[in-house]
């Protein structure tokens, strides 16, 4: 994948300064006190657009590499171990570990939703399909109007 294809020239692509600014400001006190200059550290925002900067490129780069190696195997999807073997080729094996925890927690999520999902499907014991669910919402809201003008709750559904 070049360069023109992932857009690298488009200045939107950024990650958001308050959350890195956030990062920052988590990172910065727990490092071992022999890194750092003193208690009083400061993160300037030159220092913080540069850090972003830099990001954005790594970024770039591992998401190349990893798309170089998942066309390489006719996938028209990248997947972790396209990744994972991406930080290898580019010299980053030491991040895979941390890679490998954050997608675990991410599943993690992905499963608490999906039973999330199917609770919402069964709601209340009923096996209630999404109309059924938009009338019933319909007809509640039709019900808190009626309430809110102090008259006969109004039929919406």
């Amino acid at each position: 994948m070049s360069d023109k294809e992932f857009g690298a020239g488009n200045e939107d692509l950024s990650l958001p300064k308050a959350t890195v600014q956030k990062i920052i400001g988590e990172i910065l006190p727990q490092l071992p006190p022999d890194l750092l200059l003193g208690d009083d550290v400061a993160f300037t925002k030159s220092a913080r657009d540069l850090l972003i900067q830099c990001s954005m490129e790594f970024l770039r780069m591992l998401s190349s590499e990893a798309n170089d190696i998942s066309e390489k195997e006719s996938k028209k999807t990248i997947a972790v171990e396209h990744v994972e073997q991406a930080l290898k080729d580019l010299g980053f094996p030491d991040y895979i570990e941390g890679i490998k925890g954050v997608v675990g927690e991410w599943k993690q999520v992905q499963t608490k939703r999906t039973n999330r999902t199917e609770k919402m499907k069964t709601f209340g014991g009923l096996n209630v399909s999404d109309e059924e669910l938009a009338q019933m919402q319909a007809a509640l809201f039709g019900e808190a109007k009626g309430r809110m003008e102090g008259g006969e709750p109004s039929s919406a559904a």
